[in-house]
């Protein structure tokens, strides 16, 4: 089954990407590297379609709606990130401001002129997947800019890949966002008072796992575009402590039989309720005299 397949080379792409993030830890990053690992994927999630086939219509548009795009971000990301590296000027600060500003702005414009199919596709409807997600369709809404499609319309509908560039804008202008940002103040770990100030994780390093992958799943830095790798890399940083490979820390999670699969928040959220009781049970005796 295609569908099964591609969630395990998609699992596959992740873990190799992640390791290549492990061995370039603290170097200034070359996306190259990256780019070559998403072209081989997408090469091999391609031959899964072309030598296979979907179990109906509805695993079809599943696949070029949900599946496919995934892959297809990574590629158009690192792409995006080695033509900005590239054009890159040397300048003061205000010159490169500028240079992030624009780029920004370019993602703007994609998204205005292409707000109807990222209203459709965030809003979670479905009444026109089979005209976007579908191969070999020629009626398609008036609204959808049409894209480039691949060379085989054997591994392309009309809007899949539009998709992709929707998912991978995002993570562009995080990036952008996080160099502008590098410009106006310093790193506040390394350069307040309080970040020279040595913090030592004392507990289990299996418990900042839990933690990083909490924050991983939840979406709560950089509006959900920081990687496992990169969240465990500044746990390290702040708390001088070695995790290791995120992705085998995680399957020690997951490989659990007798204690919780999320032992620790679980610990976490008991010590705060159990506060909060004491709390609310705490009653100051009234001074009468």
């Amino acid at each position: 089954m295609i569908l099964i397949a591609a969630t395990k080379l998609f699992e596959e792409l992740l873990e190799t990407l992640e390791q290549l993030e492990q061995d370039n830890r603290g170097v200034l990053i070359d996306p190259v590297p990256y780019l070559k690992t998403s072209n081989h994927f997408m090469n091999a999630l391609q031959s899964l379609v072309l030598t296979g086939s979907f179990d109906g219509q509805r695993d079809e548009i599943l696949f070029f709606k949900t599946v496919k795009p995934k892959f297809r971000s990574f590629q158009i990301y690192y792409l995006a990130l080695h033509e900005i590296i590239f054009k890159k000027p040397k300048g003061c600060k205000k010159v490169l401001k500028k240079f992030y500003a624009d780029e920004i702005q370019k993602i703007c414009t994609f998204r205005c002129n292409n707000q109807h199919i990222i209203n459709y596709y965030y809003s979670g409807a479905n009444d026109m997947d089979a005209q976007l997600f579908l191969r070999k369709v020629d009626e398609h809404p008036h609204w959808l800019i049409r894209p480039k499609l691949d060379r085989d319309e054997r591994f392309s509908t009309i809007a899949d890949h539009l998709v992709g560039k929707i998912v991978a804008m995002d993570k562009i202008q995080a990036y952008l966002s996080e160099e502008m940002a590098k410009l106006h103040c310093t790193s506040f770990i390394e350069n307040t008072p309080v970040g020279k100030k040595q913090y030592r994780w004392t507990g289990e390093a299996i418990n900042l796992v839990e933690l990083a992958y909490g924050l991983y799943y939840t979406g709560e830095i950089n509006n959900g575009n920081a990687g496992i790798a990169e969240i465990v890399r500044l746990f390290e940083k702040i708390f001088n402590v070695v995790i290791g490979k995120p992705s085998r820390r995680f399957a020690e999670i997951k490989q659990r039989k007798r204690l919780s699969k999320t032992k620790y928040l679980d610990q976490m959220k008991t010590a705060i309720d159990k506060r909060i009781d004491e709390d609310d049970e705490f009653v100051p005796k009234l001074n009468l005299r």
